[in-house]
This record gives structure tokens, sequence and C-alpha cells, in this order.
């Protein structure tokens, strides 16, 4: 009797067991893991370049024609430090120009670096950015010494070639529409700088264009794997 008590325990037991065990398989098995929501908006780099036309006032106090402005083109990199500042460089270069009768065939070039402070308008698609930086800038013409109403013969030989090589404070304002990958800005900027012995304000100057940001993707993954080891760094803790 002892023995046919005990068998019936122990087949409960194994019954309970066996049960118990299959809830556990069971709940593992219908347990849903959260799926993340899908950001379908595109990310991009902290890189983009731009590139466009520009007007400007070319040296500005030796500019003495009625209509003395001059079309030039522009190019650049802009590289967001973080969302509220980035550093934007851009080169200008304006075709030869003659400033008659004093200046002929004079050239122009501006190679230029500014800190930009970003802020963003609700649809977080329109950015306005004032700014301030240096410039360095190149100024070469034939100075012929005629009309020279700012005394220039103190300084330059009449006929011949003069080059100027000068640094400029920039300070300025622009703003920006991005549509997605393309996009679009238009700033204004004036260029301070030392003229002989004066500091004077040496040009002013509109420019607009357009704006390409790079998508991140593969190539952009691979570079911060490669060249930006902090990130690299963490990337290998999470996987």
């Amino acid at each position: 009797m002892l023995k046919k008590y005990t068998a019936l325990l122990l087949l409960c037991v194994l019954s309970v067991s066996f049960n118990y065990a299959q809830t556990r398989v069971s709940a593992k098995t219908t347990t849903a893991t959260p799926v993340k929501p899908i950001d379908k908006e595109k990310k991009f780099t902290k890189w983009s370049v731009k590139a466009g036309a520009n007007v400007s006032v070319v040296y500005l106090a030796r500019n003495v024609k009625d209509k003395n402005n001059e079309p030039g083109i522009c190019g650049g990199i802009n590289y967001d430090i973080n969302s509220f500042i980035r550093i934007a460089t851009l080169y200008s270069h304006f075709s030869p120009i003659d400033i008659e009768p004093t200046w002929l065939d004079v050239k122009a070039n501006t190679y230029e670096m500014n800190l930009e402070a970003v802020a963003r308008f609700p649809n977080k698609k329109t950015l306005l950015y004032p700014f301030i930086g240096l410039s360095y800038n190149t100024y070469t013409g034939f100075f012929t010494g005629q009309s020279d109403y700012l005394n220039l013969k103190e300084y330059y030989k009449v006929n011949s070639t003069i080059t100027n090589r000068w640094l400029g404070i920039n300070f300025g304002t622009g703003v920006e529409h991005n549509f997605s990958i393309l996009g679009i800005f238009v700033d204004y900027r004036m260029r301070v700088g030392r003229q002989e012995k004066a500091i004077n304000i040496m040009d002013v100057c509109y420019t607009g264009g357009l704006k390409v940001r790079f998508p991140y993707g593969k190539a952009a993954k691979q570079f911060n794997q490669r060249f930006m080891t902090g990130k690299r760094f963490n990337l290998q803790k999470t996987e």
C-alpha cells in the first residue's frame, strides 16, 4: 500500500514539474520584444559644402566708381561643432576689374574662416546665423597715379603693379533654408582691416548660393571608425 501511495505521489510531482517547465517555455516564446520606432528622417554628417556668387565693393576706400559693385564667385566648407555652433570657410574670387583711372587690371581674392552661432526656426529647416571671423585678402592692380585723390603716391610707385595682402575681421549674418540634402543660403558681411595707416571697412559683400549636406551612410561610418577614435571606441563598447 505504501509503495502504491509513493508511486502516486511521485507521478504527481513529475506532472507538476512538467507543467511548470512548459509554462516557462511558453512564456519565453510568447514575450514580444518591443520594437523601436523607425526614424524616417534622414541623418546627415557634420560636414557640408557650399558654392555660389557674391557682389562686393572690392577695396571700398579705393573704389570710387559710380557703380562700384563687382561680381565674383565663391565656395567653401562647413563643419557643425554642435547644434548651435559651426565653423564656416569661404573662398571668394573676383575677375579682373578696372577702377579707372587710378587702378587697372585689379585682381582680388579672399580666404576666410568664420564662427557661426546658429539659431533655428520652429520648422528646424530655416536657420539664422550671425558670425564673426578672420579673412586673408589679396589685392593686385596696376597703379597709374592718375586722379590720385587719396595721395597713394606716398606709398606706391606710379605706373607699377602693386600687390597688397591684408588681414581682416569679418562681421555679418546670414539666413539658410534646407530642403533635404540641398539647401540655399544668403549672407551679408563687412571686412575691417588696416589700409595704409588707418583701420577702415575694406569691403562690403553680399553672398548667395547652394549648400549640400552629406547623408550619414556607410562611407561616413567607416570614416568615423578610422579617424574619429573616440566614436570608434564607443561603437566597440556597444556591440
